[in-house]
């Protein structure tokens, strides 16, 4: 990992406040000089990360803030969902004349997320990229660590660790994961966001944050709503 950081001028290592970019940030404290910690706020992010990302920039030289896209993706492109019925796409409102738009939650996270935090990063002459994916991730990116695209590496400093592993390390630096873990799988990027229903948001809104719960609700309503009729004529199918 030495070898790769010292090729490097422009470091830009991605934290999102979850359990891997934090156990990531601190494995990498030796280079913390030679790097630039990069967080997106979506414009609705948890207190409890917002919190974590103060205490981070006490502790790094450099940490840049990324204003991502959330408002403005929803307002034209839809509430995200896994579930996307074909009436609630741009043509399926425009022949059905449906009234709530869906889209799915992957194409969301790209829109509000990514391409934000990836065109700040090429802005700013990144050339090295270190992010805390993990092999075994569900979902990942389709690279290694190694890869290079656009004059751009890729470093995975977690690749062959797990979740135990991660918690285990955090453990041993005495560095305390974010209270949404106690009952959420995973580190959201949005409060509100009504999709990644396997992450278990909904009790954890509902104790600790019922204003944004209330809205997660909501927007679950009009996808439970959206999808009736098409989950109606599915059963039937499956019925022969």
């Amino acid at each position: 990992m030495n070898n790769i950081i010292d090729n490097h001028e422009k470091i830009g290592l991605q934290f999102s406040g979850g359990k891997d970019s934090l156990a990531m940030l601190h494995l990498m404290r030796e280079h913390w000089d030679k790097l630039t910690v990069y967080w997106l706020d979506t414009g609705d992010a948890f207190p409890e990360t917002v919190a974590l990302v103060d205490e981070i920039e006490k502790l790094v030289p450099r940490l840049v803030r990324i204003a991502g896209r959330q408002r403005e993706t929803i307002e034209q492109y839809g509430i995200p969902s896994d579930i996307v019925p074909a009436a609630n796409t741009p043509i399926g409102l425009a022949a059905k004349g449906g009234t709530v738009l869906i889209q799915d939650r992957y194409s969301c996270c790209m829109r509000s997320l990514m391409w934000p935090l990836h065109e700040q990063m090429i802005g700013d002459g990144i050339t090295l990229i270190v992010r805390g994916q993990k092999n075994s991730d569900k979902l990942r990116a389709p690279i290694k660590s190694g890869y290079v695209e656009d004059g751009i590496e890729y470093l995975f400093p977690l690749e062959d660790w797990d979740d135990s592993d991660v918690r285990a390390f955090l453990k041993d630096e005495g560095v305390e994961l974010p209270r949404f873990y106690e009952r959420m799988s995973a580190s959201p990027d949005c409060m509100t966001c009504s999709a990644y229903w396997e992450d278990g948001r909904g009790a954890y809104l509902k104790e600790h944050h019922p204003e944004a719960y209330a809205e997660y609700q909501s927007r679950l309503n009009a996808i439970s709503a959206a999808n009736a009729q098409a989950i109606t004529f599915f059963n039937m199918e499956i019925g022969g």
